[in-house]
């Protein structure tokens, strides 16, 4: 620990209403491993938490009180003239850092003395609280956020999460400290204003969460975004706020506009531009109307005024566009002009400057170009080198502008969105070896891009569908020995479950229940149970430890968690079904079949699962046309499930369905074309419809994904028999067919089932 009196570190916690959660929040910072810290903490108007912090009684920890709600912007920027470190970090009231959060910011910020912010990985939990202990319960973690440091896309999207961050004092205090008129994603603000300056450098270690309710939030970010157009603004405001100059890490550019006719249609096209062009601009609109004072043009513009990059320049005379131009950038000298008509469409190429700046940079001599799609007759609308411009335009020696049309390539700091926007197409038409292609090239990627701690929330349901287990198991593995614990361990769990290891995944999903900060007891409290539209990982957690011990055969366990989930949603017909597979596996029939009457939902009869359970009992009821009807119906309603394959093709073959059995097959085969066992299905159901053709192409694909496959193998062996027996005998088969699922069906041919 420093023995001077300033400390290294000053971690800064504003806090408003939430003295329940707050002890929480500052016991996380007593438990760094990191020790060499200062905590302020400062009521921002708030019931008083002096006695919370006084419990504490650390001399590190200064406790600021106000009975006045200024704001977190007020408050932060507050705790930035008070802190004595050199690096800030800072802690929601709500929130939580694991014991490493201060070490391994602070320790990144040491050996990297070119940047000026660090961050790592969080976990956004979501929870609900036990209104009468105030104790919350944790039901999902997930890693929203995790991507390498991306400049440009820093000016679209804030992806550096304020609790995960740590920067250094000066840095903060050079470009203006927080923006006290942005009221929501103030964090996203100053951190693209230190984007100008500075280097970030993203640590891919989970150091904390932050948390949200799982019903109503409290949070400003919430709050504030109910108003769509207020929210705009202050976007606007984010967006339109520059730091002072010189900017070491991003090209100025200047737009100017020439405003003929002030009025609610410039307004809207100002406002298009904004929310459309990501680039920090200054944008000089000069007035073309000499008839309008400035007063009378600043109530034209309403709240635009607000917006600090925009100046409204009045020349005082009547100029063409190419005079005004020249004549606004004479004003203040920056890397590049935009030139902008009234015609320019803003949405049409958002990017484009970005992509346009690194164009000209790459072939150097571009000096102005205008982007392809842009209105013929308009000879602005151009992006242009001020010094180029200054020459071309200066009329005692100005020459002709050369302007260079161009498409619009991908800006280099969205090629993940683009690839990532590719990999949800695949995804759509469930196209899994495309999705894997596409993940694969992103994961090769680096700077700028997530990486697997993120894309394994995709990455896994694609491995689980190739039947991929020994990747998507290494790559779980090795997320989990990094800290990346609860969503990871579910997800391993499920998979261990697959492939039958059914002890493996009892024992992991427990450890991911622990991970979450929960035992079985605590589904005791209060708050439970309770319903909620979506399902969170805990609930999905619950319903797979009540599967694996199906599986092993322990009614007594499989009931209690079925019963857990019922917990967490309780309008759920999931644990329900659950139930209904524990009579069923217990030969208690009649009581599966009330259990499957009694589904909660509405939707519970859509559940493919619902049906192939119902189909389970009719067969057990020896009612197979009923079982063939559920297992066909759990096809229709999910055709690319691989747990329909089996049930399905057994009813089917016991009863002779062939040709109903087609079309399900094929579609399925045709949706995940890796998937071996189904196109060995289909394979039998083409050799028993006699289309031998159709079976041993079909057989010969299984074969290739499965070479040791016994019903593929078997298929083709008995074809190959029956083709050479029919040549030896010089025998010309005359078949007596109908027409039947897209096949020519053998009447004559005995059925084979396999």
């Amino acid at each position: 620990m420093n023995t001077t009196d300033k400390p290294k570190v000053t971690v800064l916690i504003s806090t408003y209403n939430r003295p329940q959660y707050l002890a929480e929040a500052i016991e996380s910072v007593i438990n760094q491993t990191f020790q060499d810290w200062e905590l302020i903490v400062m009521n921002d108007g708030g019931v008083d938490v002096a006695d919370v912090v006084a419990k504490f009684a650390d001399p590190r920890i200064i406790y600021v009180p106000d009975d006045v709600n200024r704001g977190a912007a007020p408050r932060f920027n507050q705790g930035l003239n008070m802190a004595r470190g050199e690096y800030i970090a800072y802690l929601g009231d709500d929130d939580t850092y694991y014991p490493n959060h201060l070490e391994v910011l602070s320790k990144a910020l040491d050996e990297n003395p070119e940047a000026a912010v660090s961050y790592s990985d969080l976990y956004a939990a979501s929870s609900i609280a036990d209104r009468r202990t105030g104790k919350r319960y944790i039901l999902d973690k997930r890693m929203s956020v995790s991507r390498g440091f991306n400049r440009e896309f820093m000016f679209h999207y804030n992806h550096v999460l304020h609790v995960s961050l740590m920067h250094r004092l000066e840095a903060a205090k050079r470009v203006g400290g927080f923006d006290e008129n942005v009221k929501v994603l103030i964090e996203w603000s100053l951190n693209r204003r230190m984007a100008f300056l500075y280097d970030f450098v993203h640590v891919e270690v989970p150091t904390g969460e932050y948390h949200m309710a799982v019903f109503k939030s409290d949070r400003i970010s919430v709050r504030e975004r109910r108003d769509d157009e207020s929210y705009k603004h202050n976007l606007r405001k984010i967006r339109c706020s520059l730091p002072p100059e010189p900017w070491t890490k991003v090209d100025r550019v200047d737009l100017l506009y020439l405003v003929d006719e002030w009025g609610e249609a410039l307004n809207a096209h100002l406002r298009e531009i904004i929310d459309n062009f990501d680039h920090p601009m200054r944008i000089q609109l000069i007035n073309g109307d000499i008839n309008r004072s400035l007063e009378s043009i600043n109530a034209s513009l309403g709240n635009l005024t607000e917006l600090k990059n925009i100046t409204v320049l009045m020349p005082g005379e009547k100029m063409n566009r190419a005079q005004a131009y020249r004549w606004a950038a004479k004003r203040h000298r920056c890397d590049y002009l935009f030139l902008v008509t009234p015609k320019l469409a803003a949405a049409k190429m958002p990017k484009r400057l970005f992509a346009s700046l690194q164009y000209m940079k790459d072939n150097e001599g571009c000096k102005a170009l205008r982007w392809n799609g842009a209105d013929e007759d308009e000879i602005f609308d151009c992006l242009i080198q001020y010094d180029y411009f200054m020459k071309c335009s200066n009329p005692k020696h100005g020459r002709t502008i050369n302007l260079r049309a161009i498409g619009i390539s991908l800006a280099k700091g969205f090629k993940f969105d683009a690839m990532f926007t590719e990999f949800k197409e695949h995804r759509a038409k469930k196209e899994h070896k495309e999705c894997r292609r596409v993940l694969d090239e992103i994961l090769k990627e680096d700077a700028g891009f997530p990486h697997i701690q993120y894309l394994i929330h995709y990455l896994a349901p694609v491995c689980l569908a190739q039947s991929d287990y020994a990747t998507l198991e290494k790559e779980l593995r090795d997320l989990i020995a990094r800290g990346y614990r609860p969503d990871n361990l579910i997800r391993l769990g499920y998979m261990l479950g697959r492939q039958g290891r059914w002890i493996e995944a009892i024992e992991t999903l427990k450890e991911a229940l622990a991970a979450h900060g929960l035992t079985e007891e605590d589904f005791e409290a209060n708050c439970f149970p309770f319903d909620l539209g979506r399902e969170l990982s805990v609930f999905h957690l619950l319903i797979a430890l009540g599967e694996a011990y199906v599986e092993i055969n322990d009614p007594g366990q499989s009931a209690r968690y079925y019963h857990l989930a019922s917990k967490i949603k309780s309008g759920s017909h999931k644990p329900f079904l659950g139930f209904a597979k524990v009579y069923f596996n217990a030969g208690q029939l009649d009581r599966a079949e009330v259990a499957l009457q009694k589904l909660p939902g509405k939707n519970a009869k859509d559940d493919p699962e619902t049906q192939r359970m119902l189909g389970r009992l009719c067969i057990k009821r020896k009612k197979m046309d009923l079982a063939f009807e559920c297992f066909q119906k759990a096809f229709d309603l999910a055709p690319g499930d691989e747990q329909n394959v089996d049930p399905f093709y057994f009813a089917g073959a016991a009863l002779g369905k062939w040709d109903e059995m087609y079309n399900p097959l094929a579609t399925f085969s045709h949706q995940n074309p890796e998937h071996a066992m189904g196109m060995a299905r289909l394979a039998a159901v083409c050799y028993n419809l006699g289309s031998d053709a159709l079976a041993a192409d079909v057989a010969a694909k299984c074969l290739e994904l499965e070479p040791n496959n016994p019903i593929a193998k078997s298929i083709a062996e008995r074809i190959k028999v029956r083709e050479e027996k029919a040549r030896a005998e010089g025998k010309v088969e005359v078949d007596t067919v109908i027409e039947a699922g897209g096949l020519r069906l053998d009447l004559n041919s005995a059925p084979i089932s396999w």
